[in-house]
């Protein structure tokens, strides 16, 4: 189905317009066990102290079935790739081993960067109670965390993975410590348009994997064009909707995260290390004070009580978000 046919779908579903769709989907399965493979790559350190340490970029190369994923995420992909090569071509001798990795199985969750976590990083034990066999992956409680030494060398991992749009800043993903130097290193890339740094969380792509297990591990901010509205999961996500000179605007970023990175003298600041085992503790009311969680209505912000059809709640605890 073209998009314009789904939208056009959705806004008379929104006006109350009865609809009939006849559909006839060819479908077949492949198994449950399939093999997917991570394309990986790097430059090696040269600092005798540093060069064990590793900084890392990505993308995705899988994609939908109805287009041919230019923009998701042949977009991020081509960016890392270009981004490597860039540092190649100069003749850069990073002091720390800088690596790329294109993974495979994103659109199905993150499992192309989550098993590579998994197998060189860190481990979630499984929970003491089971979780019932059909609990998909995003919804599983996960046990106290294992890490490996690989993990005590991993750096930071750079992620791009919102269309061919122009990198305009940086998430930290509640890293309050990376701020700063983030904010250093954007300065002098004012006139390519890259001026903001968000410590909000995003979601949805491969910087999750690691930062699941307390790595430090980013999402640039892009124009988003038509991505969201045009291109994204549809059969309009082809080659023709690549915007070549973002994309090199994007790749020239990336390569001066990735130098930064590899040069600084120390590695870069990480968030406590998860223990989501302790959520449920962590997330509890505190006894004799809120035992619901919910102050009292005289102690809510008067200005959000008194704003119709809004509610407040005021968190007492944040617990470790997966």
């Amino acid at each position: 189905m073209m998009i314009e046919h789904y939208n056009r779908l959705g806004r008379l579903v929104e006006n109350h317009v009865p609809i009939t769709l006849e559909l006839n989907i060819e479908t077949k399965f492949t198994g449950d066990h399939e093999h997917g493979f991570d394309t990986v790559a790097e430059i090696p350190g040269t600092d005798p102290k540093l060069k064990d340490q590793v900084v890392m970029v990505g993308g995705h190369l899988d994609s939908w079935i109805s287009g041919t994923g230019a923009t998701d995420n042949g977009a991020g992909s081509i960016v890392a790739m270009e981004a490597v090569r860039i540092l190649k071509s100069l003749g850069i001798k990073p002091k720390r081993t800088i690596r790329i990795a294109l993974w495979s199985g994103e659109e199905q969750g993150l499992f192309g960067s989550q098993g590579y976590v998994k197998q060189h990083f860190g481990t979630f034990a499984e929970p003491k109670v089971p979780e019932p066999a059909n609990t998909p992956t995003f919804m599983r409680q996960h046990g106290a965390l294992s890490t490996t030494k690989e993990w005590e060398t991993l750096d930071a991992y750079y992620n791009l993975d919102n269309g061919t749009g122009k990198v305009r800043g940086v998430y930290t993903q509640e890293n309050w410590a990376i701020a700063p130097i983030f904010k250093q290193w954007i300065a002098p890339l004012a006139d390519l348009g890259v001026t903001t740094i968000s410590n909000r969380n995003t979601g949805g792509t491969d910087h999750l994997s690691f930062d699941a297990v307390g790595l430090p591990g980013f999402q640039y901010i892009q124009d988003p064009l038509d991505y969201e509205t045009r291109t994204h999961h549809s059969d309009m996500d082809t080659y023709d909707r690549l915007h070549a000179l973002d994309l090199e605007q994007a790749a020239v970023v990336e390569a001066i995260f990735l130098y930064n990175t590899s040069e600084r003298e120390a590695m870069m600041p990480r968030k406590p290390l998860p223990h989501p085992e302790l959520e449920k503790q962590m997330t509890a009311p505190i006894p004799g004070i809120y035992p619901n969680g919910v102050p009292p209505p005289t102690e809510r912000n008067k200005n959000t009580e008194n704003s119709p059809g809004r509610t407040h709640r005021y968190p007492l605890r944040r617990g470790y978000l997966r």
